[in-house]
């Protein structure tokens, strides 16, 4: 068995694709909303049977190798590779080309060389080691998330790394940098911080997060962008809470790192982290393919305030079920709750408030709407919200509730809110696409391939499928098997069987067999009217060449056909 064939006896579809996005049983197959666009109803079909997964509204989808490849963005090579890794599976040591690797995994390299050099360099430094000690953090979370430190020099690091890597590869990974344009000389980035390793998806080290142990400024610095670090696409913590979100169904979203591996120490396991760069819409749509609902608990400060207002906008343009957990007086940020109680954070969480309440409570706490500047100043604010909700039924019961609780007419707020939307646009995320191929839009050929590839034990059984003449590939591999069960049929036979397979999932053997008899008699039917159409034309050739011999023929075979 080969490395490819091996791979594929170890992992099921539905476990590749339920990393990335949240799988409900539907009859044989599963169902969700697309990982590749944004959609409110799931139209993505994941067949354990056929162990094949298909989007018929953006008409994406493939086997294991091939979803991994599109959420990836790898080649087929690093697709293999990464199941390989999952499946246990060993690959031939001359597997890839050799000596030879992808640029990204040699910048992954030099960032896994420098976690290992930084966290060296925390056992030896005892001031480091006591900050970490008074924020809470135990010598297990300092172990299980890798924390280092950066000594306070400029040549600390990169010397050790140009031992292993070329200096162009450890600029690029973005832990060192040129002292001087056109120059050879490097520096290190990070210096005098606590060194907080950025993880991907899979685990692995793209960057870092250097945190200073006293009040200068900046407080915290972050790595720079590179081929295998996008600051608006990767969340810390995020592969290793993967599985507690998906079982809980929901994720708590902090800001800073400590927040996180405070949370993780208490066992909140479900918690990430924007890690003080800006929310994106990348970052939700990451969450969206994996819970239920996400619950924002920012720092109380007006920062965090601000952060909460734009990062409920995001999940209300995405559609995405939000709540905010708000602390209580005096608690700062959630590493703070939970230092003095896990149950402060807890709760906060359990009592989290709809997008809704949380912009009333901000309103109404600072506001005296006995005068009506102030008024119109909050159905400004509230609005301006409003106006990101995608959902038109959401929208206008949000519209409704702030009329009553400001005493504003429905009339009055439509208004309004029109005006305000004439100015300024809402944000617009990647609305949901059409399907541009539908189970109910298939063409009958097509659909009756489908099932037989679905059902072949139903399939073979209709001798009726033999006197069917279609002229494509597909139905010539069916013929060569007699319509009973085969292998090999392609990305566009398993798209087909996959979408059958959708569509009839309801359905017994009796009523499969029925609906597979019905499609042949409408293609008999078909193929009657336009074997009658084409003897016509040829008929009227006949006639028109002088040719008698000839009419009179096709005109006996048009006469047989129309007495069926």
């Amino acid at each position: 068995m080969d490395s490819v064939a091996e791979v594929k006896s170890r992992l099921s579809i539905v476990d590749v694709v339920s990393q990335y996005c949240q799988l409900k049983k539907a009859g044989r197959n599963f169902k969700a909303c697309c990982p590749f666009h944004s959609e409110k109803t799931p139209s993505f079909i994941v067949s354990p049977e056929r162990q094949f997964a298909w989007c018929y509204g953006c008409q994406n989808g493939g086997d294991i190798f091939k979803i991994v490849q599109l959420l990836e963005g790898v080649d087929f090579k690093e697709s293999l590779k990464i199941l390989a890794e999952k499946a246990g599976v060993e690959l031939p040591q001359n597997f890839g080309g050799g000596i030879k690797k992808e640029k990204k995994e040699k910048l992954i390299e030099v960032n896994e060389a420098a976690t290992k050099f930084f966290e060296a360099e925390l056992k030896k430094n005892s001031e480091a080691k006591k900050y970490l000690e008074s924020r809470g953090v135990k010598s297990a979370a300092i172990e299980k998330w890798r924390i280092g430190f950066a000594s306070d020099s400029f040549d600390s690091l990169h010397p050790e790394l140009e031992e292993k890597f070329p200096k162009k590869e450890i600029v690029e990974a973005g832990v060192a940098g040129l002292k001087e344009f056109g120059s050879e000389q490097l520096f290190d980035k990070f210096r005098n911080r606590i060194i907080f390793p950025i993880e991907d998806h899979r685990g692995r080290v793209v960057a870092f997060t250097g945190r200073v142990l006293d009040s200068s400024e900046p407080k915290y610095l972050n790595s720079a962008e590179s081929p295998i670090f996008t600051k608006g696409a990767i969340l810390f913590g995020f592969s290793r809470a993967r599985e507690a979100m998906r079982e809980s169904k929901f994720a708590v979203l902090v800001e800073g790192q400590l927040d996180v591996i405070s949370a993780d120490q208490a066992r909140f396991e479900n918690v990430v982290a924007s890690s003080g760069t800006a929310l994106t819409e990348m970052h939700l749509k990451a969450l969206k393919n994996l819970v239920e609902r996400v619950v924002f608990c920012f720092d109380s400060d007006s920062a965090g305030v601000d952060s909460t207002r734009r990062a409920l906008e995001i999940a209300a343009a995405l559609d995405l079920d939000a709540r905010v957990a708000i602390l209580p007086e005096g608690v700062k940020d959630p590493d703070e709750a939970i230092q003095k109680d896990p149950q402060i954070f807890e709760a906060a969480i359990a009592d989290a408030v709809s997008p809704l309440e949380f912009f009333f409570q901000r309103v109404f706490a600072k506001s005296d709407f006995s005068e009506v500047a102030a008024k119109k100043k909050a159905v400004r604010d509230l609005l301006v919200f409003a106006a990101q909700i995608s959902s038109a039924v959401e929208r206008e019961d949000f519209l409704k509730k702030i009329g009553l609780k400001l005493g504003v007419s429905e009339a009055a707020l439509s208004e309004e809110f029109q005006n305000l939307s004439a100015v300024s646009a809402p944000r617009k995320i990647q609305e949901e696409k059409e399907p541009e191929i539908h189970p109910e839009k298939i063409a009958a050929t097509d659909l009756l391939a489908g099932l037989i590839l679905a059902f072949p034990q139903i399939a073979g059984e209709i001798s009726e499928l033999k006197n069917l003449k279609i002229e494509s590939e597909i139905w010539q591999k069916l013929k060569a098997a007699d319509f009973h069960e085969i292998s090999d049929v392609g990305e566009a036979g398993e798209k087909l069987a996959v979408l059958a397979s959708d569509k009839y999932s309801d359905f017994g053997d009796a009523k499969i067999k029925t609906e597979i008899l019905k499609l042949i008699g409408n293609l008999e039917k078909k193929s009657l009217v336009e074997r009658k159409h084409e003897l016509k034309l040829a008929m009227q050739k006949a006639e028109e060449t002088g040719d008698e011999k000839k009419a009179a023929e096709l005109f006996e075979e048009y006469q047989k056909l129309l007495a069926k």
